[in-house]
């Protein structure tokens, strides 16, 4: 299985038929403009989904009315639905048609709670509050916390609702001896609606959430997940497992996070790095080359 480990920080209409090369395009593509015709049917069909109001789960037009109605060549028509289809804005189905599909929230790597995540992209977020209850922490959830075996914990398991739709969940681990004098902040109807962090991070708590690492691994949903998450078991699921810590290196926060795997992507920027850094990427992986 391949994880991907991060660390992360706070932040402050034509003719019928087959065209043609030299037949008319229809207004919106133009065969004399720099932009390739492929990324202009692109903009064209974007153009067309956000018109016409299309929703979730609506089809598109096949390929064959595409090419009528635009009068370009196939291998442009899946030039440009691969595009689309690469961006999540739609999703292709062999052998049934081209869907609109739901909106992907993007991973960033900044350390935000879900609800800053999901409001920072135009989506409303809320929860639902399966439990919120204060525990002895599992052993290997108090290593990862650095706490004695015998610890407790404010444990928080949560569904991860996006527009009113569930996408994931959640389950968060907090030291209580941080927030235990505070346990009417957990309450459920306190919950389900703000943001964890900002709990956290407001008066009475004030914890100071300074940066965190993370792990990201692919994983199929078992029946309990799938019941939870309204999927069939066995979907494609993205694991994230945080660990948070203060300025001064004290763990205040392990969250394991799943999403389902069509409504979440995990995207950042890479640069290639000097050509002096092998060694260094030898260092970073442990000495593995």
């Amino acid at each position: 299985m391949m994880t991907v480990r991060t660390n992360i920080v706070r932040p402050a209409d034509p003719p019928a038929g087959v065209a043609s090369p030299d037949a008319s395009v229809p207004a919106g593509l133009d065969r004399d403009a720099p932009l390739p015709l492929y990324f202009q049917l692109r903009e064209a069909l974007l153009r067309e989904i956000r018109e016409a109001g299309l929703q979730p789960g609506d089809r598109l037009p096949t390929e064959a009315a595409i090419e009528r109605r635009y009068g370009v060549s196939r291998a442009t028509i899946r030039q440009a639905l691969a595009e689309l289809a690469s961006e999540g804005v739609i999703r292709r189905v062999q052998g049934v048609g081209t869907f609109v599909a739901a909106p992907k929230i993007r991973h960033v790597p900044l350390l935000t709670s879900f609800s800053e995540l999901v409001a920072s992209q135009g989506f409303v977020p809320s929860h639902r509050i399966l439990e919120s209850s204060v525990v002895r922490a599992p052993s290997e959830v108090a290593a990862e916390l650095g706490l004695p075996a015998d610890a407790s914990c404010r444990l928080l398991r949560r569904l991860n609702l996006v527009d009113d739709e569930v996408v994931g969940t959640s389950e968060t681990w907090i030291p209580h001896d941080l927030v235990g004098a505070h346990d009417e902040l957990f309450e459920r109807d306190r919950l389900d609606g703000g943001s964890l962090y900002e709990l956290l991070q407001g008066p009475p708590v004030s914890l100071a959430l300074d940066h965190a690492t993370e792990v990201i691994s692919p994983g199929a949903a078992d029946a309990p997940e799938a019941e939870l998450l309204g999927c069939a078991a066995g979907t494609p699921v993205l694991a994230i497992r945080r660990l948070t810590f203060t300025p001064e290196g004290r763990a205040v926060e392990l969250t394991h996070l799943l999403f389902v795997g069509e409504r979440y992507e995990y995207r950042v920027e890479l640069r290639r790095p000097p050509a002096a850094a092998p060694a260094r990427l030898a260092d970073a992986a442990g000495g593995r080359t």
